[in-house]
């Protein structure tokens, strides 16, 4: 009887040794897979800065390239024009450019096991 309750003293203490290593597996797990989300919205609200930038000192440059051939004010619209074209087809192509892209990216980070930690025993101390 004393062997039994033995046994049953080691296999709990085993249990909540895999229920902790468990629990701090998902806490390294969740802290990678949100630090690679949070740098990643980052680097992109840097580059849409940066390309918003570029974007505009461009469209002044094609702006100046055209008032050598129509009025500045044709020129300023034109340029306007495009870029409320370019907003159109963004919204008609909402799902297709931006919606499938941010899923697949999040269903990746997310829904995917850790690639390091596949098929490995939990190593005894």
């Amino acid at each position: 009887m004393g062997d039994k309750n033995e046994e049953l003293k080691t296999t709990l203490a085993n249990a909540m040794r895999l229920a902790r290593l468990y629990a701090e597996n998902l806490k390294l797990i969740s802290t990678e897979k949100t630090t690679v989300l949070l740098s990643s919205g980052v680097l992109a609200v840097v580059l849409l800065i940066l390309a918003a930038c570029a974007l505009f000192f461009c469209s002044i440059a094609v702006v100046y390239l055209l008032a050598s051939v129509l009025p500045i004010a044709w020129c300023f619209l034109i340029v306007g024009g495009f870029y409320i074209l370019l907003g159109v087809v963004a919204v008609l192509l909402r799902t297709t450019l931006f919606v499938n892209p941010i899923a697949r990216f999040l269903s990746r980070l997310f829904l995917t096991p850790p690639t390091d930690f596949k098929n490995k025993e939990i190593e005894k101390p």
